[in-house]
């Protein structure tokens, strides 16, 4: 679950580091953000769901599931970006949600 999390937010990070995107995404705050820092946590937060993944007891399958949950959180951040960007943040907050039941449960 926390690598689901991780993945919708490196996503969302890497989306919102594009500035076609940043203004959609992040409403007002777009110009108080950094697109290198963005680009940066994107992609840790993508790197923090591998190392995750690989940390599972069973991690040859979760790693299979992994490969699984790329193109699943890339597409909901970008339906969110096609038609209604409260559809990318709203995966965003499921994301951090997901994070914190994981590390809770």
């Amino acid at each position: 679950m926390i690598a689901a999390g991780l993945t919708l937010l490196g996503f969302f990070g890497l989306a919102a580091a594009m500035p076609r995107h940043a203004p959609t995404l992040l409403g007002a705050g777009y110009l108080r953000a950094q697109p290198q820092s963005l680009r940066i946590a994107g992609w840790g937060a993508l790197l923090a769901a591998l190392v995750a993944t690989l940390s599972a007891p069973d991690w040859p399958v979760a790693l299979v599931t992994w490969f699984g949950l790329l193109p699943f959180a890339a597409a909901l951040i970008l339906l969110g970006l096609t038609y209604d960007a409260r559809l990318a943040r709203g995966a965003a907050a499921i994301g951090a949600l997901a994070i914190a039941a994981g590390l809770l449960g």
